[in-house]
């Protein structure tokens, strides 16, 4: 009969000698679920090398809600918490006991645990202070955002007709008529009709290969730009989809339709200072997680060779084949301990 397997973890193929580390890239684990020492505490379950301990258990049930625990007020059902503690930990022995601890996939996933593990505690111990001036830096730096006029977003067919060339407005205004007729024969919503039609007639070389689309505009950038006819013209607009004109003005024609508007912003830096204290702050663990991951390289004397590497064939043509093993693990990007994320 085959010795049975010790309740050890041994990652991922030799044991180290006792009395010594493991080799680089070598680990034992204790998969036990209580480490016990006969005496020291009460077993209320017992299987092979392993104990389940009433103190664990007590434990366990002060980490649960107050309303979960309800639940676990009679010894029945303490029991069927027990047993299916039990048997989960019988399974993890079934799986040592079948060598599934070498599985490649099994490997794979003890790496990522480690190193998400590895991450989450090198965060907590890196010490990331956010100061009140970095505060106010950051929000000088974006207050175009946080403070900003009401804004409209309009496309156009523009028509060329200085108003000081009669002959060529009275050649254009039957022209702008037609326009304006088929733009409102168009579904309100359909700005890709009216960016054809802009594609085709207009004659503003800023907009006309944008589909006549105006961007997002203040009203005094939208009178300095085209015109105080404009923003006249426009005032009256509300509902998304809404064509005007034709608006004359000292340039031309236009034929508008409202895509949007974006209302004023005014937030100061007090209604900001903890959304942005929160995103410095995940900028400089982003920086601190990379800055040890440099470290971790120098000292463990990380090379590349660029020449092999250059040599590698990478054929676009071969179909896929089905994977040989799990995917190698990636460096996780921090997060913040908080729940934010950079």
């Amino acid at each position: 009969m085959p010795a049975r397997r010790p309740l050890l973890l041994l990652l991922p193929l030799t044991l180290a000698a006792c009395e010594r580390a493991p080799a680089p890239g070598h680990a034992v684990v204790d998969v036990r679920h209580t480490p016990y020492k006969e005496g020291s505490a009460t077993p209320v379950a017992r299987w092979q090398g392993d104990v389940f301990t009433a103190e664990a258990l007590e434990q366990r049930l002060l980490e649960m809600s107050p309303a979960l625990r309800e639940r676990y007020q009679t010894p029945a059902a303490r029991r069927e918490y027990v047993e299916s503690v039990a048997r989960f930990e019988m399974l993890v022995q079934e799986a040592l006991a079948r060598g599934l601890h070498e599985d490649a996939e099994v490997v794979a996933s003890f790496k990522r645990a480690l190193v998400s593990r590895l991450m989450r505690q090198q965060l907590e111990q890196t010490d990331i202070t956010v100061t009140d001036a970095e505060v106010a830096e950051a929000y000088e730096r974006q207050r175009g955002d946080f403070v900003r006029p009401a804004q409209v977003r309009l496309s156009h067919v523009f028509l060329a007709a200085p108003r000081t060339d009669a002959a060529q407005v009275a050649a254009a205004r039957p022209q702008a008529e037609a326009l304006l007729a088929q733009a409102r024969a168009l579904p309100p919503l359909d700005f890709g009709a009216f960016g054809k039609l802009a594609r085709e007639h207009s004659q503003e070389p800023r907009t006309q290969p944008l589909d006549g689309d105006m961007r997002f505009l203040s009203d005094e950038a939208l009178a300095r730009a085209y015109g105080p006819e404009l923003l006249e013209a426009v005032r009256g607009l509300t509902e998304s989809g809404t064509v005007a004109g034709p608006v004359q003005t000292e340039a031309g024609f236009h034929i508008l339709k409202l895509q949007g508007r974006q209302p004023a912003v005014n937030l100061s830096l007090e209604d900001m200072r903890e959304q942005l204290t929160q995103r410095l702050r995940n900028e400089k663990q982003t920086r601190a997680w990379a800055d040890f991951l440099e470290s971790v390289a120098r000292r463990q004397q990380l090379t590349l060779d660029e020449a092999a590497l250059g040599r590698v064939s990478v054929d676009l043509q071969a179909p896929m084949r089905a994977p040989s093993g799990p995917m190698p693990g990636t460096v996780p990007a921090p997060y913040s301990p908080g729940g934010g994320t950079p």
